[in-house]
């Protein structure tokens, strides 16, 4: 092989290095504090870690109140991101942007071992640019860094089934362990039982359960206790049966048994919710999935591997009470892995493929469409302002596989498989629409923020919400916004001589209209009234 091979070699090297740190910038990072933190669950989590970035690292606390509503691995990461940035959007979200391209290199790592570094590639492109991925990685939540905890305990345990070496074989099981350690600490007992549920179904079917009973499967489990089991001790230690009863019994076992939304469960039909969950979330790729695990999911042990997970993943949260979007999200790398090698396969000039090619980006196409559709409705009945620019944001979806379909139609397949590389690159368009237009655009709709940002900064007024609370106004509040059920006391409150400003949503203005009182702002749903006084001291500010 000579210089110049080698030199040419070295730099497509350097510029895909360079074009992957770009995407995942332009995926992931850019405009993380562009929008305020949305209702509902955002502001809480910022709260919770803000508080302990200041105070009680070990306890989570809201509002001085013990809080046992999550772990606290990710509370811990977003009170050093504060303590590191200050609080804000910025140092909420920071933790799940971060977790996210964790996630897409585990998926590459993953991929990589059973079918070689250009189908992890092509599989972290799909991880990358899915779009329940893209979301949870501008949001506050524990979701993501469940996922790659999860994910780094799957490779662990893909790598010890793999070592045919005892040092190596232990040194994998530890890692498992560690990291089912460090996934109990994000979310709770269920990465413990969704990591056991799917080694031993795997195990089984391969008539290997013996090696449940190994000194390092065992090992395992002990390094899983010594990561997890220190909080939950000293929980139990410090706060007894509050901490039982607040976080295993009602934030546990609880959810998965009652529902959280009555309406969820109303029927036989809510066991096969989480099924359009994935074909809308895992978009614009879950269109390739059927065909994927037909083809592909059985090729390698990996493959078997992944492929029971995602069904143990997608059986055990379908059987849950409560119901939410993100539940699944641990069996999208899973599912990102599978395509990624039915892609692979394509490159190959697989031609049995072609058809099924063809077929999934017309079924994309029509998916897209139909969000089209609903995001201009959505957008005309509750998000007025957001109409025009949520369509464009549902046309930027359907360009994707529009443009792939056009491109490799009657090509050789060589050229119709590279086609698919338009998906990736509308998605990231996507990414940069929602995060710098759609996003600011709602936010009046989805944060209390817009809203008091428009009280004045220096005023002693005081500030009440008439009959309703949301997280955002105890975040961006700062703790100074009471909360009144009574619309007599408001009128009361607005008829006196001493400022205040009152939060209200638009239907419930008649009820407490008071002469000389003045609309001082309006955002989205919401109205800020002040009296005299109040409008005398703003203006003064």
């Amino acid at each position: 092989m000579n210089s110049s091979h080698l030199s040419s070699q070295r730099l497509r090297w350097v510029g895909t290095v360079l074009l992957a740190l770009v995407a995942l910038y332009l995926l992931y990072f850019a405009g993380l504090g562009r929008f305020p933190l949305t209702d509902a669950d955002e502001p809480v989590y910022g709260q919770v870690a803000q508080e302990m970035a200041h105070g009680d690292w070990l306890t989570p606390h809201r509002e001085g109140q013990l809080w046992f509503d999550k772990p606290p691995l990710f509370y811990w990461l977003t009170a050093a991101t504060t303590v590191l940035l200050g609080a804000g959007e910025v140092a909420s979200r920071l933790p799940s942007a971060l977790m996210a391209v964790a996630l897409v290199l585990l998926v590459y790592a993953l991929a990589a071992f059973d079918f070689g570094r250009r189908t992890g590639l092509l599989a972290a492109v799909v991880m990358a640019t899915c779009l329940q991925q893209i979301v949870l990685a501008h949001a506050a939540v524990t979701d993501m860094t469940l996922a790659a905890m999860l994910l780094a305990a799957l490779y662990g345990v893909r790598r010890w089934l793999a070592a045919d070496q005892t040092r190596s074989r232990v040194g994998w099981a530890l890692l498992t362990g560690a990291m089912v350690g460090l996934a109990t600490l994000a979310k709770g007992p269920v990465a413990m039982v969704l990591v056991g549920l799917t080694l031993v179904v795997h195990l089984a079917l391969t008539r290997r359960l013996d090696r449940l009973l190994s000194l390092d499967a065992v090992g395992a489990l002990a390094t899983c206790l010594v990561v997890a089991a220190p909080w939950y001790a000293a929980m139990y230690l410090l706060h007894g049966e509050q901490f039982v009863e607040g976080f295993l019994v009602a934030n546990n076992v609880t959810r998965f048994l009652e529902a959280e939304h009555a309406e969820q469960t109303a029927g036989w039909h809510s066991y096969f919710l989480n099924v359009p969950v994935l074909a809308l979330y895992f978009l614009p790729w879950s269109v390739f999935l059927p065909q994927s695990v037909a083809k592909m999911g059985r090729a390698t042990e990996g493959a078997r591997l992944v492929l029971t997970w995602g069904i143990v993943v997608l059986v055990f949260f379908s059987l849950s009470k409560t119901l939410l979007v993100t539940y699944i999200f641990p069996l999208f790398p899973a599912a990102a892995v599978l395509v990624g090698a039915w892609w692979g396969r394509l490159e190959e000039g697989d031609t049995s493929l072609r058809r099924g090619l063809s077929w999934g980006l017309g079924v994309g196409m029509g998916m897209a469409g139909v969000i089209v559709v609903a995001l201009f409705l959505v957008g005309r009945t509750k998000f007025p302002g957001v109409q025009v620019a949520g369509t464009v944001l549902g046309l930027i979806l359907l360009l994707g596989p529009a443009g792939a379909l056009v491109g490799g139609l009657r090509r050789p397949l060589s050229q119709a498989s590279r086609s698919l590389w338009l998906v990736p690159g509308a998605m990231v368009v996507f990414t940069l629409w929602l995060v710098f237009v759609i996003m600011p655009l709602a936010s009046p709709w989805v944060s209390l923020k817009p809203l008091l940002d428009r009280l004045p900064p220096d005023s002693s007024a005081q500030i009440v919400s008439y009959r309703f609370n949301r997280e955002s106004l105890s975040y961006y509040g700062g703790g100074r916004v009471g909360f009144v059920d009574d619309p007599q006391e408001v009128r009361r409150l607005l008829e006196g001589s001493a400022p205040v400003f009152v939060i209200f949503q638009d239907r419930d203005a008649e009820k407490i209209q008071v002469s000389g009182s003045t609309v001082w702002a309006r955002e989205g749903r919401w109205k800020l009234v002040t009296n005299g006084a109040g409008a005398r001291s703003g203006r003064g500010s």
